[in-house]
């Protein structure tokens, strides 16, 4: 072995190997929460709907929610 690979060979071949996983790890991350930022980007855009329906029902105050409109009426 120490034929094949001498110091400096083994060390650039460990520097590469780190730099995929770093990279693999990187895209499992984002791969695994992919659905979650979907699902945040898709109640983000529900609640601007909301807001702009509510403000076209007279309610203009940005402190009252949706979630709690009853709780006024």
């Amino acid at each position: 072995m120490d034929d094949v690979y001498d110091m400096e060979s083994l060390a650039e071949e460990i520097k590469a190997t780190e730099r995929k996983l770093s990279d693999l790890r990187q895209e499992y991350r984002e791969r695994k929460t992919a659905g979650l930022r979907a699902a945040l980007e898709a109640r983000k855009e529900a609640d601007a709907l909301i807001r702009e329906e509510m403000k076209g029902l007279g309610y203009q105050s940005p402190f009252i929610s949706w979630r709690n409109v009853g709780s006024i009426a």
